[in-house]
């Protein structure tokens, strides 16, 4: 089989995938499933860059609980596939908030639509700028999309530590 036709069939497959995606608003009845996708991806960061004891103590804050909380706030966005969440984020005045995209469908343009509709939104609302804090892995996805490097930060708990860096992007 020619490289070429190996490409096309991979890049329709990944179409279909990507058109069959909804991105939609936040519902609190989704509070749980998305606590599931952010607890997914963030175990699979575990590694010389993340200690589990820090990445155990983002997932705590992270909880259904704390999730409904920070909705109140921010205006938050689901990726949607035949009923499953793929993906979670959303965004304040300010800044991108808790965005996550299941690890075994990262790379499938999820986190793309969600940003983008993000984005989208934010710009719509009249919002100037956004920040983000990015983790090592995702500091490449928001810089494809134009977020820029400010600095490297450590948020403190009170077992652990974990390092993000922030971006920002004028919309």
């Amino acid at each position: 089989m020619s490289p070429l036709l190996t490409r096309s069939s991979h890049s329709i497959a990944s179409e279909l995938l990507y058109m069959s995606i909804q991105i939609r608003q936040f519902k609190n009845k989704d509070a749980i499933k998305v606590t599931n996708v952010i607890k997914k991806s963030f175990r699979s960061i575990i590694s010389k860059n993340y200690t589990k004891e820090s990445v155990e103590d983002q997932i705590k804050e992270n909880s259904p609980k704390k999730i409904l909380e920070k909705a109140k706030k921010v205006k938050y966005f689901v990726a949607v596939e035949k009923g499953k969440i793929l993906g979670f984020g959303g965004y304040n005045e300010e800044k991108i908030h808790t965005f996550f995209v299941l690890p075994e469908m990262q790379g499938k343009g999820i986190g793309s639509k969600i940003l983008e509709r993000v984005l989208s939104e934010a710009k719509r609302e009249g919002i100037k700028s956004l920040k983000c804090w990015a983790t090592f892995n995702a500091e490449n996805f928001y810089a494809v999309f134009g977020f820029k490097k400010r600095k490297k930060f450590t948020l403190k708990t009170k077992n652990s530590s974990i390092s993000f860096m922030e971006m920002t992007k004028k919309l």
